[in-house]
């Protein structure tokens, strides 16, 4: 007889580990540049440019761009930029990463400020958070029938088992990772000036941000759909007006090939900023009223598939000594993909000396700082901190920004969870508005999408080999031909067939049962079976 084996692959976390880096440098204003009067906003950006697994740790090599809006005195325009770059090099320990090993890293700039030096100088300083993991796919061979050595060497799957084999069946449901996936989907557009607005002279600042973005599984690849908020500000050519900027939303809708994927399969993408770039260019009249806007989004794609497969639970033969070898398979089934949203709204008082006359434009970021499963799903407390850039109505200081900090409480229901399931969470600001009530006071309304991916560990005794020896005649023979049998509580007509070498078909025929359900105290009547011999 031979076992017909399955295999299944499974994604193991087998390592993970994760740091928090500053960054910090001092950064001198360019000769062309005016003096600092006041630091106005920071950006700040990262670039991993390389991720070298070694043996034991990992390095991360990227960089830290910057932009600097600040007011001036020394110049007929008040408000000027500059930009710089910080590289950084950090290493991070990972016990049993080798060289040879994928890593994947997520980071996140958890903070970027700039201080003033002097008039001439400033200090800029980040914290960057990076964690990496390393998963490792095994494949376990689970067998799920038994069939004679003719079939096996015919390649057939026999209907008619061996004679005197038994066989008892089980199903396991699981999810496996199907497909995993690195890709970046570039959007590239224009904006074009409203007519009132003046021709650009110098882009001072720019946030090209994607908002409601949506994914969705075509065949052989991923759709993805969304906006891009352009925010620009820059200095006209009309030396009259100071300052312009401009706001819109701008569609985008493409495919990113994926090949392999299907509707079926469970996606999980992430979804980060890669890099974003907007210039000036001119029209047809040759004057720079178009932004030339491009986009980079970085996909990290996993696709999962559920599946059931039958597997052998238990074999005996009434014609041989069958010995069975067991070993105990560890496996992963999805029990959630939870995406919900989150509205929050407060009101936030600026407390900057000068009013605001208009506000310009708003970014975010969610910092959660508690995450706890509960008997109903994941219970998450954070906050969204905002950056509101608006204008002023002080002349000499055209414009400013405030920060605003909203805290926010929401549980991710999923049924079921338990302490020893994993997660992952991914969170997005989908929208902000902002409402000017007075000049020192702005509302705010957000919407977050936080989305749960949730996977419980599941155990099993799996046949991995059977062997087959004849017989034992002289056990046999010293078993009875006839015997009575109590039924103790948790007996089955499986084990008890199996004891005494029959079958529970015999069982049942022989004591006229019509089920093959038993209870505590049921008398049976047992009659041993030999096949073959």
């Amino acid at each position: 007889m031979e076992l017909v084996t399955h295999t299944i692959q499974t994604n193991e976390l087998k390592c993970r580990s994760n740091i928090q880096a500053t960054l910090e440098d001092d950064m001198n204003v360019p000769d062309t540049k005016p003096d600092i009067e006041k630091l106005v906003k920071t950006q700040g950006k990262i670039q991993i440019t390389d991720i070298s697994p070694s043996e034991g740790k990992v390095t991360v090599r990227g960089n830290l761009s910057f932009s600097l809006l600040y007011s001036s005195n020394d110049d007929i325009r008040p408000i000027h930029n500059m930009k710089g770059q910080i590289p950084f090099n950090e290493s991070i320990n990972m016990d049993n990463v080798t060289a040879a090993d994928d890593v994947f890293c997520h980071f996140e700039l958890e903070d970027c400020q700039a201080s003033l030096i002097n008039s001439r100088k400033v200090s800029i300083r980040a914290i960057l958070s990076l964690d990496c993991c390393q998963n490792e796919q095994k494949n376990i061979t689970i067998g799920t029938d038994i069939i004679s050595e003719d079939a096996a060497r015919a390649g057939m799957e026999e209907s008619v088992p061996p004679e005197g084999l038994n066989k008892k069946f089980n199903t396991i449901s699981y999810t496996q990772l199907a497909l995993q996936k690195n890709d970046i989907f570039r959007i590239s557009d224009e904006a074009v000036l409203p007519k009132g607005k003046p021709a650009i002279d110098t882009l001072l600042y720019y946030e090209i941000t994607p908002q409601n973005v949506q994914t969705r599984i075509v065949e052989d690849g991923i759709r993805i759909i969304g906006d891009m908020l352009l925010f620009a500000l820059y200095t006209p050519e009309i030396e009259e007006r100071r300052l312009e900027y401009l706001e819109t939303e701008i569609p985008f809708d493409g495919v990113v090939n994926c090949n392999g994927c299907n509707e079926n399969m469970i996606p999980d993408i992430e979804i980060t900023v890669s890099s974003r770039e907007a210039s000036a260019k001119p029209d047809e009249d040759g004057e720079n009223r178009i932004l030339d806007i491009e986009l980079i989004l970085k996909l990290q794609m996993k696709f999962y598939e559920d599946d059931e497969l039958q597997i052998l639970d238990d074999a005996y033969s009434t014609s041989c000594s069958l010995q069975l070898a067991k070993e105990n398979i560890n496996y992963e089934k999805l029990l959630m993909k939870n995406q919900s949203s989150v509205r929050i709204s407060d009101h936030i008082n600026i407390n900057n000396s000068d009013n605001i006359l208009q506000i310009c434009s708003s970014s975010g970021t969610i910092q959660i700082d508690e995450q706890e499963i509960t008997e109903d799903g994941i219970q998450i407390e954070g906050a969204v901190t905002l950056d509101i850039l608006y204008i002023t109505d002080n002349d000499d200081r055209p414009l400013s920004m405030a920060k605003g900090i909203i805290p926010f409480s929401h549980l991710v229901e999923i049924k079921g969870i338990s302490d020893d399931d994993s997660y992952e969470l991914q969170s997005d600001i989908n929208q902000i508005n902002l409402i000017m009530i007075d000049k020192e006071e702005v509302e705010a309304k957000i919407t977050i999408s936080i989305c749960a991916l949730v996977f419980t560990s599941k155990s099993q005794d799996a046949i991995t080999g059977i062997t087959e020896n004849p017989l034992d005649l002289e056990k046999f023979n010293d078993m009875p031909g006839l015997a009575g049998f109590i039924a103790n509580e948790n007996d089955t007509l499986w084990d008890i067939a199996k004891e005494y070498n029959t079958t529970p078909e015999s069982i049942m025929e022989l004591n006229g049962l019509t089920s093959s359900q038993i209870h505590k105290g049921d008398r049976l009547l047992l009659m041993k079976i030999v096949d073959g011999v």
